[in-house]
């Protein structure tokens, strides 16, 4: 009784060893293209902030990331910044986000509740909200996949005219 079966068995794997790979091949070749569109939606995009003249741009504010920053005064608005981030392709964290902590904030384990949320690091130019331009405060970079702070920067005071000279 278990030769018949065995017999059986060892017809079965061979047909399904030489039809599978095959089958394979063939829904590999059959199957459509993924559809790619030319352009991303509108609201998908980030809007360009209408940047005016480069305040300053500082490369070492990050104590322990190789993060570069520029602080750009918006047109027509003597007090409106935006700030855009980049750092070298050797810098690779996930979903890095970037937020405003105020100066009377303490960052300990996490993100305080009263953080800033920018947006996205090295998407564009991201605009800083009026309260954060006028308070001192600093930069934090924190990866949603990892839900840890990377770096935070030195404290800053965007205002200008408190702003050392670019070395």
């Amino acid at each position: 009784m278990i030769r018949p079966l065995r017999h059986r068995h060892r017809w079965q794997v061979l047909a399904l060893g030489i039809l599978l790979p095959i089958a394979f091949v063939f829904g590999v070749l059959a199957r459509k293209p993924v559809p790619a569109p030319a352009e991303l939606p509108p609201e998908l995009t980030p809007a360009p902030l209408p940047l005016g003249s480069l305040v300053w741009n500082r490369d070492h504010l990050f104590p322990n990331a190789p993060v570069s920053i520029r602080l750009w005064e918006q047109r027509n608005h003597s007090s409106s910044f935006a700030v855009a981030f980049s750092a070298p392709a050797s810098f690779v964290k996930p979903d890095l986000m970037v937020y405003w902590l105020d100066k009377n904030s303490d960052l300990y384990d996490g993100l305080p509740t009263n953080a800033i949320l920018l947006g996205a690091f090295g998407s564009a130019a991201l605009p800083i909200p009026d309260r954060a331009a006028s308070w001192g405060g600093e930069f934090v970079l924190y990866s949603l996949a990892d839900g840890e702070v990377v770096d935070a920067s030195q404290p800053i005071q965007l205002n200008p005219a408190s702003q050392p000279s670019t070395p």
